[in-house]
């Protein structure tokens, strides 16, 4: 079995469809736990918003996944569109698993040439109202969920590797251990023995689920880490010990070779791109 579908297994997810049709007007749905949202639209621009200011411009045919809980609002701007939505229920998820996942996902007919003919399928079947209809058109949201996880998982590896080691129950500990303490200078013994595994085939393990040996993920825990604290304002020689480095050159040195920046001068890229207008 691939991985992919084995951390689907895991997840235990289904689909709920409850709207079809041609819709005008907006509507809010809050977050809710393990609860979250796919919306396809067939023809038609649709506008979501986010509580965080944030939007996104759905022109059909297209699709807007929310893979974790995230309140949004949809809108169509006095146009009448067709739409249908589904919920997408979570039963046997981690919260690391899920945090995995991106925020959103939003694929159209250009980037994913199967939707198209899914989408077709999934409103002809809404139309025609048969025996059995509302459980095909669940499965077929959920086939098409499927596709959209496998179609963003094959473009960032990093994501990948990472969402199926926190999906292995024995890596997971080893994981988790690295993402609540960052700053704790785990060694490779250390973390084999969370995981009851020899040094050797955990190093092996890691590497082959995850795609980087424990060292270099325990790295991108303490830069993004480090970048969290950036934008709250903390100094970065604060931040050094915080991420479980000795020195402020050495936290400098390991910071640039991730992101290509010193701390100072990533800050302020990041305050520019959040913040456009500010900097002109």
């Amino acid at each position: 079995m691939d991985a992919l579908s084995a951390l689907l297994l895991r997840l235990d997810f289904g689909a709920d469809t409850f709207f079809h049709g041609d819709f005008c007007g907006s509507n809010h749905f809050p977050a809710q736990p393990l609860r979250t949202q796919l919306h396809l639209v067939r023809h038609g621009l649709v506008r979501f918003t986010h509580d965080d200011g944030s939007s996104v411009q759905v022109q059909g045919p297209a699709l807007l996944l929310y893979p974790r809980p995230c309140a949004h609002a949809l809108a169509t701007d006095g146009a009448t569109v067709q739409l249908l939505c589904a919920h997408l229920q979570v039963t046997g998820a981690q919260d690391a698993v899920l945090d995995t996942l991106p925020d959103r996902l939003h694929l159209s007919a250009a980037h994913m040439p199967a939707l198209a003919g899914l989408l077709e399928l999934l409103f002809d079947e809404a139309q025609r109202a048969g025996l059995g209809g509302k459980l095909i058109l669940d499965r077929l949201c959920e086939v098409l969920i499927i596709q959209s996880l496998r179609q963003a998982l094959t473009q960032d590896e990093q994501a990948a590797g990472e969402l199926f080691g926190l999906a292995d129950a024995t890596l997971a500990r080893a994981m988790r251990a690295m993402r609540e303490h960052p700053g704790k200078h785990w060694s490779v013994a250390a973390l084999a023995s969370l995981c009851g595994m020899s040094r050797s085939r955990f190093a092996r393990q890691f590497h082959a689920v995850v795609g980087c040996p424990p060292a270099q993920y325990l790295s991108g825990q303490r830069i993004a880490l480090a970048q969290s604290l950036l934008r709250q304002g903390k100094l970065v020689q604060d931040i050094t010990a915080a991420v479980g480095y000795r020195n402020q050159p050495a936290f400098t040195r390991a910071f640039g070779a991730a992101t290509g920046l010193s701390p100072r001068d990533w800050l302020a890229r990041d305050s520019q791109l959040k913040n456009p207008a500010r900097a002109r």
